[in-house]
């Protein structure tokens, strides 16, 4: 009997897994071994893939790859461990680790460095609240959420603990040291290269079993290692127990019960971290004999471990779980609760909340233009602080609230763990267009920032599947991009700027998914792995963690701000303005500048889009940084207001609309050719350094092909009704 037989709400016991070695590995590496209990939870809303329960984890699998494992409806035995395994529970000698008890606690909770420093890797599976513990305990603000693949390189963080300068290494969350995902392999040739004094193993307490299996991995690298029981809160309001100090006997390192979201443990546990330095581990002698290519019998080694100090009264997803799911998982729910949630993502960020804060921000920006330059006598001083600076700076700060909002919103999803329900509804539809349902996050984060977006590309296993999403992530539009659809959405379409931009995104969405067909089919040319993901709990997301991750973007953005884009207002406040001259009324004739002379020679290319050449040379200076697009605009569009009314127009929106050069249609089309054309330098450096640089090259060449034809359909076909 195959496993695709099973029906929903039915269970069974593995036989063995056929088809592809690595993916078979890595299904036994993640609980799918002889004699382990299976269950049928549901499928996804086109009916693959499928949800499974096995050994407390909730998987998804395609139907198409569930018929390589072999299932029986009657229990079947296990692996056996073997006696060069068991485990040996006794007294030992005090060594060395005994020895240098208390070396480091003559002055505890001091925090002034006493010369010493101490190198401690993170290591431990996704989902398991690995990056929150190093946020909490070392400051570090890393991005958190509720699914695989959020930490995709390592990340540093510095502290000092009694005294100790501690220099605590965040690796990528892996299931194992198999060397299956890029993850995996970073993490494994980190810990065979790089010398370190301590291993942090981090463990969902929730899922202990499967958790152990990478402690066994680790224990190879002859480190010593000390493990945290992470969330703990949540095993004993389960009423699930662990005797963690019997644990510590049986796999002689020892383990601490910890709850990283509130910091409780903590300090017990880096105080035996400390201590940990310099012993000689206790297990090094029994890591030498497991063999870890083995899973089955290390499984069986780890149940012994676990015998009779790991109390579960009810394995598998939580009711809690298990009800939001039976909805926004439901046949007929799932695309409509998507849909919505998305919809009342962007109403939120564009319309309902974001333009309201907008506008106030936008008055302050009026008000302290107008003030300086009451304030100050006319001449290329003023000009430069008020149109170049203020214009320039202020034109594109305006759109933080909306950037933050979006920011908040993503952050939601990810934590709450609706983030991996949506790629597990999507895969099926993913699949058609040749991605994985992977792909999903990637894509998400895209309307966040492209950069992390092309790296968390790292939690898809297969190349191919990996390559066509970073391909494709640029056209899933960037916050930066925000900016230059708000100001022609609510100068050209003032009722329905929610709707339009809306509609922006749809077609980014649409047209990478096309195109993800083709380059999957045509270009590149790459065996297609199979499908595996883990649906985790869902959690209540920390306010705390949520406002934190959305200001350290917003953080991003503000320093983007006060240097990039504040040297470019400059410069092309500059070439906006030189050669100086004015027209009998006193007004700049823009069009005999440097920039107006480059956007007359560059203005037939865009004609037919529609575009004036004031348009035309924001689009050079996005090539750089697309906040720059609404920057250039403002200061070329700024010198041709009255003062009297300058607080009326001072709004670029206004002008655009005033200036009677762009048309509803025009502006739609320049809205497109912004949505695809050429990615910031930034997302080009990320796509060279995660893909190699011919396909960066690619990229550049493609986005601009495919901005200027679209755009110029459009627009053309409009012009027709």
């Amino acid at each position: 009997m195959k496993l695709s037989d099973l029906k929903i709400g039915e269970s069974a016991y593995l036989l063995q897994v056929n088809g592809e070695e690595a993916f078979a590995r890595r299904l036994s590496e993640i609980g799918f071994i002889r004699g382990e209990k299976i269950h049928n939870h549901m499928k996804a809303p086109l009916m693959d893939p499928v949800e499974y329960e096995i050994m407390g984890t909730t998987v998804s699998l395609r139907r198409s790859e569930t018929k390589y494992i072999d299932i029986s409806l009657e229990p079947v035995e296990k692996d056996i461990c073997p006696e060069s395994y068991k485990v040996i529970v006794e007294e030992e000698e005090k060594d060395e680790c005994e020895n240098k008890k208390s070396s480091f606690f003559s002055n505890l909770r001091f925090r002034k460095w006493n010369g010493q420093e101490i190198k401690v890797a993170l290591v431990g599976n996704p989902n398991c609240g690995k990056t929150t513990l190093f946020n909490h305990i070392s400051g570090g603000h890393e991005k958190e959420g509720n699914y695989c693949g959020v930490t995709v390189d390592s990340k540093e963080g510095t502290f000092i603990h009694n005294g100790v300068k501690v220099y605590l290494i965040d690796l990528p969350g892996t299931y194992s040291l198999a060397s299956y995902s890029p993850e995996e392999k970073y993490v494994e040739d980190f810990l065979k290269n790089t010398k370190i004094d301590v291993i942090l193993n981090v463990l969902d307490s929730n899922n202990l079993e499967r958790n152990l299996y990478l402690t066994l991995q680790c224990q190879k690298a002859g480190v010593p290692m000390v493990g945290a029981l992470n969330m703990y809160d949540e095993l004993e309001k389960r009423g699930d127990s662990i005797d963690h100090q019997e644990l510590s006997n049986r796999l002689k390192m020892n383990f601490f019960p910890t709850t990283s979201k509130y910091g409780k443990g903590l300090t017990q546990l880096f105080d035996e971290v400390l201590d940990a330095k310099g012993t000689i581990p206790k297990f090094k002698k029994q890591a030498e004999i497991i063999d870890t290519n083995n899973t089955g019998e290390c499984y069986a080694y780890i149940n012994q471990a676990l015998e009779g100090i790991y109390n579960r009264k009810k394995s598998g997803k939580s009711m809690i779980t298990s009800r939001i799911d039976t909805i926004v998982t439901n046949r007929w729910l799932g695309f409509i609760i998507f849909a919505l949630i998305i919809f009342i993502i962007f109403g939120f960020t564009f319309d309902w909340c974001g333009n309201f804060i907008t506008d106030l921000i936008q008055l302050f920006f009026d008000w302290l233009s107008e003030t300086i330059g009451n304030h100050m006598g006319d001449g290329r001083l003023k000009d430069l602080i008020c149109d170049g600076i203020i214009g320039g700076v202020g034109g594109v700060m305006v759109f933080l609230p909306n950037i933050l909002i979006l920011f908040i919103c993503v952050s939601l999803m990810e934590e709450s763990g609706y983030m991996a329900r949506a790629a597990f509804i999507l895969d099926r539809i993913m699949r058609v267009f040749g991605l994985h349902g992977k792909s999903f996050i990637p894509m998400i984060c895209g309307f966040g920032c492209n950069v992390p977006a092309i790296m968390s590309t790292r939690g898809i296993e297969n190349r191919k599947n990996r390559l066509v999403t970073i391909l494709i992530c640029s056209l899933f539009s960037c916050s930066a991009r925000i900016p230059v659809y708000t100001v022609l959405a609510n100068a050209f379409f003032p009722n329905r700027v929610t709707p339009i931009i809306f509609s922006v995104y749809l077609v980014g969405i649409a047209i990478a998914l096309v195109l993800a067909k083709i380059f999957s089919v045509f270009l590149v040319k790459e065996q297609e792995m199979n499908y595996l993901m883990e649906l985790p709990e869902y959690r209540l997301p920390s306010l705390f963690n949520v406002l934190k991750h959305a200001w350290e973007r917003g953080k991003q953005y503000l320093m983007k701000m006060g240097t990039i884009i504040l040297m470019a207002s400059i410069l092309i406040w500059v070439v906006s303005y030189f050669p100086h001259h004015e027209t009998d009324e006193g007004r700049l004739k823009t069009d005999e500048t440097f920039i107006g002379i480059v956007g007359k020679f560059i203005e037939p290319v865009f004609r037919p889009q529609g575009f004036n050449w004031q348009m035309d040379v924001g689009l050079i200076s996005g090539l750089s940084a697309k906040e720059l697009v609404v920057t250039t605009l403002n200061i070329v569009y700024g010198g041709e207001a009255d003062a009297e009314i300058d607080q009326q127009t001072n709004n670029l929106s206004k002008k655009l609309k005033d200036s009677g050069a762009l048309n509803a249609n025009g502006a739609y089309a320049y809205m497109l050719f912004n949505l695809l054309y050429f990615p910031c330098m930034a997302t080009i450096a990320t796509i060279g350094h995660e893909a190699g640089w011919k396909w960066a090259g690619f990229s550049i060449c493609y986005t601009c092909a495919l901005a200027w034809v679209v755009s110029a359909v459009f627009y053309q076909v409009s012009r027709l009704f």
